[in-house]
């Protein structure tokens, strides 16, 4: 059973800790779940659905954390579109990355453009980092149809890549200030086994095959290999899968599902490691009995062969277990 603590602090802000259970919080509905190791402690930062949604209009964006997989606390909203001046509306799937001495969350709005929010800390205050887009579909073409679902990895020579875009996978190289592209933006190379390039989704939300590409884009690097997790579509078999590669860019191989279908339309999440484990981190619509619009943010273990490929993770009620790590947890990432 779900235990809520909840305290009521300056204003309206709301903290809340629970022990996890999926959905991990219940008193609201969370979306697109980034999860980010700082220190000791993973920080999933969301999206945000309405109460009463028929669509996704999402107006901010907040943060959970933990620090041993089982009590979660709830920052509340720690940015909203009005960090923007230049956005309007629909604040969808975030990214949060630290680089260059401080915390930037890369932000999808207006299903055109991605901005950058910087703060001192993981759960802000943040502001505008540029004051105005990253990526811009208006004056970029490369940026293509649907730039959004940003997702950010630094690789081990401290280069900056982002992922990005709904039906042609996208990948430029950032700036350590993320401030500013470093190089062209590219189309992501994705081949099935026989090296055959894979069906990307045209315009409208019609499912893909098992190994094309929809949305949702999100990489991770283990050892030498790069996992490129995705949606491959929109239906009721539409699920989490990856491809793996040698090289940041690409291309990437499809290498089968990261989980079973897991909510509504959409799929999205992100795969983290965190005191020696790893956590697939998704969205499921149980809460609200199936309504799309309307999600919920869960997590469960996962684990690889031998060969290195993802086992594939079949959904729980009870998440993962209690995971605290060492006495003195070292800072799997900086700071």
């Amino acid at each position: 059973m779900k235990i809520f603590v909840m305290s009521l602090v300056t204003g309206l802000f709301l903290t809340t800790l629970a022990l996890a259970e999926n959905p991990l919080v219940t008193n609201i509905y969370t979306a697109d779940p980034e999860a980010r190791v700082y220190g000791d402690t993973l920080y999933v930062y969301t999206s945000h659905d309405q109460p009463n949604a028929t669509y996704w209009d999402m107006i901010d964006w907040r943060l959970l954390s933990t620090t041993d997989m089982v009590t979660w606390k709830d920052h509340g909203s720690v940015v909203s579109l009005k960090v923007f001046p230049w956005a309007t509306k629909w604040a969808w799937a975030p990214d949060s990355v630290y680089t260059n001495g401080k915390f930037y969350l890369v932000l999808p709005v207006d299903r055109a453009e991605i901005g950058v929010a910087v703060g001192d800390t993981p759960d802000g205050p943040f502001k505008d980092a540029i004051g105005k887009p990253l990526i811009d579909k208006k004056i970029m073409p490369d940026a293509g149809e649907e730039p959004i679902d940003p997702a950010v990895l630094i690789d081990d020579d401290g280069q900056v890549y982002l992922y990005f875009a709904s039906r042609t996978p996208k990948v430029v190289k950032v700036d350590p200030s993320m401030t500013k592209l470093a190089g062209p933006i590219h189309d992501i190379s994705l081949l099935d086994a026989k090296g055959q390039p894979v069906p990307v989704a045209k315009s409208g939300a019609q499912p893909v095959l098992p190994e094309g590409y929809g949305e949702a884009p999100f990489m991770f690097k283990r050892g030498s290999k790069y996992y490129f997790v995705y949606s491959n579509g929109w239906d009721k078999t539409s699920a989490q899968v990856y491809a793996m590669g040698d090289n940041p860019m690409g291309p990437f191989t499809y290498a089968g599902p990261v989980m079973e279908h897991a909510a509504g339309v959409t799929q999205h999440g992100s795969v983290i490691d965190f005191h020696g484990k790893w956590y697939v981190f998704y969205h499921n619509t149980d809460l609200s009995k199936g309504n799309s619009f309307r999600r919920s943010v869960c997590c469960d273990e996962l684990t690889f062969d031998k060969d290195g490929k993802i086992n594939m993770v079949k959904a729980t009620k009870q998440g993962p277990a209690a995971n605290p790590g060492p006495t003195t947890a070292p800072a799997t990432t900086k700071p």
